[in-house]
């Protein structure tokens, strides 16, 4: 269950409170994998929450799903054909398929939703442990390990995760997006304008406003702060073909999403 804990936790029927003979917390606490929180009943997230959180999210993410669906349907590598991005628009434009293209967004969000979605049911699991995860999928979209780290830009992914985490920003994001496509006509351009200007706005926008728009428990810090690391991971993979657009090279390569 998704929710913040504090307080002391209790480890197979040890608290963690201060003994009555010893000058120090009980060791219990931190050595078991399992921790209760003593007030809430909950259980507390633990170092092994968090890596298998995030481990579970980069290996959910890095499926490179553009590059299985075009070789099965059209026998290319995607890494090496159209813009060479692992992503959406290559796998139609490559295949020339528009389901695979369909199936290349519907898989990559899936991908974002389910790492946050699953890794939510983990025993001791809060926001931080959920925000991980997120932010690995990104991570293992964009650089996924079976392809050398050649993977995709991470929008698909990033809009699964922060449906799960936070509805209104997909939509915020896209309602940037489309003016910033129609003034500059190119797909990276525009995705690096409405990222950054989510980005901005996640600091700006008063934290109440964002804190009533989180559809789980969480505090506003630290949305803003998992958030801004999923939306550089996503700019990290825009910088080439942006700079290569502002350089007046902008060529088929580069119109990839």
């Amino acid at each position: 269950m998704v929710q913040r804990t504090s307080g002391f936790c209790q480890v197979i029927g040890v608290t963690a409170a201060w003994s009555h003979d010893l000058d120090y917390p009980s060791p219990f606490c931190y050595v078991h994998r399992t921790a209760v929180d003593h007030r809430t009943g909950l259980a507390a997230p633990t170092l092994f929450t968090y890596l298998m959180g995030s481990i579970f999210g980069y290996l959910l993410g890095s499926v490179p799903t553009a590059f299985l669906l075009v070789r099965w349907k059209s026998r290319i590598d995607i890494r090496k054909a159209g813009s060479g991005n692992v992503g959406t628009l290559n796998s139609f434009q490559v295949s020339g398929s528009k389901l695979v293209g369909l199936a290349v967004l519907a898989l990559d969000f899936a991908k974002g939703f389910g790492a946050v979605a699953l890794t939510s049911s983990l025993p001791g699991s809060d926001f931080t442990v959920v925000a991980c995860a997120g932010v690995a999928a990104v991570l293992g979209h964009n650089f996924p390990v079976w392809l050398r780290f050649h993977g995709g830009r991470g929008l698909a992914t990033a809009a699964g995760v922060f449906s799960f985490l936070c509805v209104p920003a997909v939509g915020f994001w896209g309602l940037i997006w489309v003016p910033g496509f129609q003034v500059t006509r190119n797909v990276n351009v525009a995705n690096t304008g409405a990222t950054l200007l989510l980005m901005v706005a996640l600091w700006v926008v008063p934290g109440d406003y964002w804190a009533g728009l989180l559809t789980v428990s969480a505090s506003t810090g630290s949305f803003r702060w998992f958030s801004t690391a999923a939306l550089l991971v996503i700019l990290l993979r825009h910088m080439q073909p942006v700079l290569q657009f502002m350089r007046g090279r902008n060529t088929h390569r580069d119109q990839e999403g």
